[in-house]
This record gives C-alpha cells, structure tokens and sequence, in this order.
C-alpha cells in the first residue's frame, strides 16, 4: 500500500512539475514573435495600382531581444 502511494505521489508531483512545459508560451525562455493581422490576401494584383502597401505590427512577445534577420514573402 505505500509502495502504491509513494508511486502516486512520485506521478503527480511530475505532472505538476513538467505538465506546465506542454502549454505553449509557458515557462519558455526567449525571444518569441507575433505579427498582426496573421495574414492578408491583397487580391488580384493585376488590376491593382503600381503599389499596394499593407501595414503589419511585429511584437516581441518573449523575454529576450528578438533579432529579424531576413523577411521573405510569397
């Protein structure tokens, strides 16, 4: 019977230890990046004017300097 408990009690304090990494975000450590909108569809760019600009904000939602090195679009 205590070998039971001991072994339930070894099981859940793991659980509460490391279940928290399975939560994205959580307990991570450095730069993470969000952009908004997610994503934007421009249309048919035949008919468009020579131009079209859109506007994206790009935050650094981690807790260490976000560094962009290269941006590539398709």
């Amino acid at each position: 019977m205590k070998k039971h408990l001991f072994l339930l009690a070894l099981g859940l304090s793991l659980v509460f230890s490391f279940g928290g990494l399975a939560v994205p975000g959580y307990l991570a450590a450095g730069p993470s990046i969000s952009i908004s909108p997610d994503d934007y569809d421009a249309g048919d760019l035949t008919r468009a004017p020579d131009t079209v600009y859109k506007v994206f904000q790009v935050f650094n939602t981690g807790d260490a300097l976000l560094s962009i090195a290269k941006i590539k679009y398709t």
